[in-house]
């Protein structure tokens, strides 16, 4: 009993010698650490910065008819819409920046036009498989888009509660433990 009880109280002792004058109180935060690694952005900052992000309404390849779902070239081609890029038939756009907005999100748009460099911002609200295109710079102008048949969706985010759950949301029994 003595040699578990000594091995237990030396603990102790180192424990109780760290002292409480190396912790801040909760009134009293730490200062923020300036060390050179501590003061590295966590992300580069640009377009890059948005892979991943931004919502999967809006992603896939759209058209205002659906025969033109078929045509990769030409004036009456599908738009193609990534968290990173909005490409139409007369522009290459990277997407700069998705605000959240009411009933969708408005994306900045940095764009090459005809060897030009365009910036713009394009409304996008997604319901289902329509989606409404609102070109704030263009006075408005407002296009309604269907999803293309086979159109790549984003991903659905993993939900490690999905396995354990039935599709009418009942919960699924644990399994039985291999024998």
């Amino acid at each position: 009993m003595k040699t578990a009880l000594l091995p237990a109280l030396g603990a102790f002792a180192l424990l109780a010698a760290c002292g409480d004058d190396r912790v801040n109180p909760p009134n009293e935060p730490a200062a923020p650490l300036r060390t050179p690694e501590a003061m590295q952005p966590v992300e580069a900052p640009g377009p890059s910065s948005l892979a991943s992000r931004g919502p999967r309404s809006f992603v896939g390849v759209w058209a205002a008819n659906p025969a033109w779902c078929a045509q990769s070239q030409g004036q009456n081609s599908p738009i193609t819409i990534t968290p990173m890029r909005f490409d139409a038939y007369d522009r290459k756009c990277d997407i700069a920046r998705i605000d959240e907005r009411g009933s969708g999100y408005v994306a900045a748009l940095s764009c090459m036009a005809q060897g030009q460099a365009v910036s713009e911002r394009v409304h996008m609200g997604a319901a289902g498989d329509v989606l409404t295109l609102t070109y704030v710079d263009r006075d408005m102008l407002t296009a309604k888009l269907a999803r293309c048949p086979a159109s790549p969706r984003a991903p659905e985010p993993d939900n490690p509660l999905a396995k354990m759950m039935k599709k009418d949301g009942a919960e699924t029994p644990p399994a039985a433990p291999p024998s």
